[in-house]
């Protein structure tokens, strides 16, 4: 039977902010694993988190609850390629009186990876965007868990973001999304300085090995090589993945490190576009190691952000309430916010 003891850990930030990067890199590393981004954990835990006896009919429900459509058709069970043969009878053998997250555990260490592992996996990570504001949560669950924050400039992130469906291409919505997430991150680290890294997006592939190391350092582990070397199986990703989904999100993943991405906002976004994020953000900016170009007060800019700063002070709010429902209305809510990302596209694509 494979253990579950392998400490868990998350990557946590805004979309498109380099999280997916950070996954494959430490997924390469022969003592992690990393599943594709698979936001299932939270419903498990409204459905199953108080449940102190695991039968075998429990143990069956929580497998078939674990392998529900999610809202989002980028997040794919079968992506996971978990060996399921092997996983059923490690999840018979395992006690019944194990936790709730003895039992999750067991999934993400059968999820198959690209990348050659050992035998015993030391750490096991989920890397899921959606979490980036649920910190307390994930923490309640597994109390010993370490979280990765990685944070990519807020004029680069609403830059990449606006080109899909996924998130509102408001760039007053997007910069505030993007301080809420981040003050979060740092109220977090405050709280819990030990189980708590932030790492910028940019420092990350200005100097990836640096970076890792850290973040090796951070989870107990050590250094391996191994990880840079990601992108000489990108043959093997594209066999396992929707090509169309990888061209679309995840293209640079066949190359290596690299800092093409890196302050293509400075011409790609209008001088408007980048005075109303700068404003939003205001000292965050700073805070995070980022320079704005504008720094002025303005009436007007104030009255043009308030709705959406509103509006996204809302959204998290309503997120955040969703917690408490009954796992049955959750499920549901999940799937509607997808909706509204989608009508905010079709308004924009309208108007030019």
């Amino acid at each position: 039977m494979k253990t579950v003891s392998p400490q868990i850990f998350f990557i946590l930030g805004r979309p498109r902010s380099g999280t997916t990067l950070l996954r494959t890199l430490l997924d390469a590393h022969p003592e992690i694993k990393v599943p594709p981004e698979y936001p299932v954990l939270l419903n498990l835990y409204k459905e199953f988190g108080k449940e102190k006896n695991f039968s075998p009919e429990l143990k069956k429900r929580f497998f078939e609850a674990f392998k529900e459509r999610l809202a989002s058709p980028n997040w794919q069970y079968s992506y996971l390629e978990i060996d399921e043969t092997s996983l059923l009878k490690d999840l018979e053998s395992l006690p019944e009186s194990s936790s709730f997250g003895d039992v999750f555990k067991l999934f993400y260490l059968h999820y198959t990876s690209i990348f050659p592992h050992k035998q015993a996996i030391m750490a096991i990570g989920d890397k899921n965007p959606i979490f980036a504001t649920f910190g307390w949560r994930l923490r309640q669950i597994f109390p010993d868990a370490r979280i990765i924050f990685i944070v990519r400039d807020y004029r680069d992130n609403f830059l990449s973001v606006r080109k899909f469906s996924f998130e509102a291409p408001v760039v007053a919505l997007q910069a505030y999304r993007w301080k809420y997430v981040v003050r979060k991150a740092w109220n977090f680290k405050l709280q819990y300085p030990n189980q708590t890294l932030i790492i910028r997006y940019e420092d990350l592939v200005d100097h990836p090995e640096k970076v890792l190391r850290l973040v090796l350092a951070f989870l107990g582990l050590v250094w391996d090589s191994q990880m840079l070397d990601y992108y000489k199986y990108a043959e093997v990703v594209k066999e396992k993945y929707d090509k169309e989904l990888l061209e679309l999100f995840h293209k640079n993943l066949g190359n290596p490190v690299n800092k093409s991405a890196i302050g293509q906002w400075k011409t790609h976004l209008s001088e408007r576009e980048i005075q109303m994020a700068d404003f939003v953000i205001g000292e965050w900016a700073a805070q995070m190691g980022y320079e704005r170009v504008f720094n002025k007060r303005s009436l007007g800019l104030y009255f043009r952000s308030a709705i959406w700063q509103i509006y996204g002070w809302m959204l998290y709010k309503i997120m955040d309430a969703s917690e408490f429902l009954p796992a049955g209305m959750k499920k549901r809510f999940a799937l509607f916010l997808p909706f509204l990302a989608k009508w905010f596209h079709r308004i924009k694509r309208k108007k030019k």
